[in-house]
């Protein structure tokens, strides 16, 4: 079981989809989220979006990455270059950070209901495929089946 943290301004929107995202590749993995000044609440917007993409999303409450620093993680995931600055607060123990700088949809403004949709679509198509070559290179393999002999797929000791 990797233990995995993922890290954004305000754990209401990408770190809930990558969350989301991240569980629907395979098991596993028990991936949790925070904000670094965490929000109210998921926008309805996001829960829509992800909704029709056959997400069962959370509404839960975000999170201030000050209730996980204490913890052990195989993996800390920052989604944005302002959540970087997590590492100050970790105290726990990290094995390794993992960067990305997905852009804040609700960002720059406030936009009608159409447009704002179509942003949280557009970034939701951009964390899918950079999160699944986040997978497929650093979790994939590591999180199959082993065989007593080592081998993770396609063995013939039996």
């Amino acid at each position: 079981m990797k233990n995995i943290l993922i890290v954004s301004n305000n754990d209401m929107c990408r770190s809930r989809m990558a969350q989301e995202i991240l569980n629907s590749f395979g098991r596993g993995m028990k991936i949790s989220t925070a904000g670094i000044l965490a929000g109210n609440s998921v926008p309805d917007v996001v829960c829509q979006v992800m909704e029709q993409n056959g997400y069962d999303f959370s509404r839960r409450k975000p999170c201030d990455v000050a209730t996980y620093a204490q913890q052990t993680w195989d993996y800390v995931i920052t989604l944005c270059p302002e959540a970087e600055e997590v590492q100050k607060e970790m105290q726990g123990v990290v094995r390794k950070y993992v960067s990305f700088n997905f852009t804040d949809p609700f960002q720059g403004g406030i936009y009608v209901e159409d447009e704002q949709e179509e942003r949280v679509r557009a970034l939701y198509d951009i964390m899918h495929k950079e999160l699944y070559e986040f997978f497929r290179s650093e979790l994939m393999e590591k999180l199959l089946p082993r065989c007593s002999c080592g081998a993770n797929t396609y063995c013939r000791c039996e």
